[in-house]
């Protein structure tokens, strides 16, 4: 069985990366390759501003990955493509679904009841997902809604929206191999990355998933196996770079440089107060102010969904680049009073990329689960057109048989001269009136040859004529 193949761009304010892997017939994947590009200012919290300069980044990746000698010379034919920024954010709705009768529900049912749930417009911005919360059965909650029978149906969804120009700006990107359109499909960011890093506990007792990126800071509440809400701060650990920048009058890699290696997020005062070196106490004090302020905007955010951390028995699922600053998961657990987990790459990847490279291989993983495309082609070999067969040469007829022989001539062997090589059949004796006159004629013209073809043998014409 040929193997399945999943290729996924992400599109992140300060990288852009891209991914090929394959699927295994256990749904595990294995990472072929991995290229990625400075997204050079093209893209802005999440969303892309500079087409031209962001399709020639992604025109780069694509050769890339398909160089790699792992892909065999595969092109890539179809890609998914990460949807999220600053914008995205959910919206709970219901649906209500009434059978006039007593009767099973079935997947047309619930296709009623989610068409319902999207059917509300929601102006200038764009559906990018549907999940449901809660499915209840004549007022009475049910679990597994499929085959159970009632007569009014309702259900309770969370949907995930973003604004139209968003995906207007994916759309203007230029996605090709060898001058070819590249099919593209698309996948919630957020919601891939729930897939991959949360357990199955983890979404049934509640669980706040944060993705503290470089210009944005995306959280995910699942809880009751279900999501709950979804949104984006536009905050991440670029803020603390540029913090760096203007208060030490540094340039913005000097401050990155710093940020990485001696910056640290601590939430004690004192304890900053005790740094005895003044440049590392004022870069902490930096560091610490900014993250301080990221992680109220993340607590505000929480209560405004009306979500309790009490509600969030599993705690916090800590992904993304920011998440690596020294003591960013410390204060996050001092100021939301929850466990943080650092999330990792599960068992079902194989060949691994790296945490670093989590947000693109959720991507790939959630591909493999979700959609049955395989994408990428395989060129076939050229196979050489038959020619046809050359004609054998005509070979020249001659008109009279002729070879050259050795014959005697007055006991003497001689070489030759071109004679004709006789041919009984051409030079036949005409018939005579009767059959015994008509043999003679034959032996006398046969005698005329014997001589050229075997020795003179001794005999008279009576011998003959008998």
């Amino acid at each position: 069985m040929d193997p399945r193949y999943i290729a996924a761009i992400e599109i992140g304010s300060s990288k852009i990366k891209g991914i090929v892997a394959t699927v295994d017939q256990q749904a595990a994947i294995n990472v072929l390759a991995v290229e990625e590009s400075d997204a050079g200012g093209s893209v802005r919290y999440g969303r892309v501003l500079n087409a031209r300069e962001a399709s020639a980044r992604i025109d780069d990746i694509i050769r890339r990955l398909e160089n790699n000698p792992r892909l065999n010379g595969g092109r890539i034919s179809t890609v998914f493509v990460a949807e999220g920024g600053r914008s995205l954010c959910s919206k709970h709705v219901e649906a209500t679904v009434s059978q006039g009768v007593e009767a099973e529900i079935t997947d047309t049912t619930l296709d009623r009841l989610r068409r319902q749930a999207v059917a509300t417009p929601v102006p200038g911005r764009d559906i990018l997902a549907v999940s449901h919360r809660r499915y209840f059965v004549d007022n009475a909650e049910v679990k597994k809604l499929i085959g159970v029978f009632g007569n009014s149906v309702r259900g309770e969804f969370t949907i995930v929206t973003a604004s139209g120009e968003n995906r207007r700006a994916l759309e203007r990107l230029k996605i090709e191999s060898h001058e070819e359109e590249i099919n593209r499909k698309y996948i919630v960011r957020p919601m891939a990355l729930a897939d991959m890093l949360l357990t199955d506990s983890e979404r049934q007792i509640g669980c706040l998933l944060i993705d503290f990126g470089a210009e944005t800071t995306t959280l995910a509440v699942y809880r009751e196996d279900a999501l709950q809400m979804t949104a984006v701060l536009p905050m991440g650990s670029s803020n603390i770079t540029r913090d760096l920048c203007a208060g030490l009058s540094i340039t913005e890699d000097a401050a990155e440089n710093v940020k990485c290696t001696k910056g640290e997020a601590i939430s004690d005062r004192v304890a900053i107060n005790a740094i005895t070196d003044a440049e590392t106490r004022e870069i902490t004090n930096f560091v610490s102010a900014r993250v301080g302020e990221i992680i109220a905007n993340i607590n505000a955010l929480i209560a405004a969904y009306n979500i309790k951390p009490g509600e969030l028995a599993a705690g916090i699922v800590l992904t993304g680049g920011g998440a690596r600053l020294r003591g960013f998961k410390e204060m996050l657990e001092a100021r939301t009073k929850m466990h943080v987990r650092p999330a990792s790459a599960p068992e079902r990847v194989r060949t691994g990329a790296g945490n670093a490279n989590i947000d693109v291989v959720a991507l790939a993983l959630f591909a493999a689960d979700h959609f049955t495309d395989s994408c990428l082609t395989f060129p076939q070999p050229e196979v050489a057109e038959p020619q046809p067969e050359a004609e054998p040469e005509a070979q020249p007829v001659a008109a009279a048989h002729t070879a050259t022989v050795a014959y005697v001539v007055d006991g003497n062997e001689s070489d030759s001269d071109l004679i004709d090589d006789p041919d009984p059949a051409d030079e036949l004796p005409p018939a005579a009136p009767t059959a015994n006159e008509t043999r003679n004629h034959l032996v006398r013209f046969l005698r005329g040859f014997k001589d050229y073809f075997v020795p003179p043998v001794e005999d008279d014409d009576d011998d003959l004529d008998k």
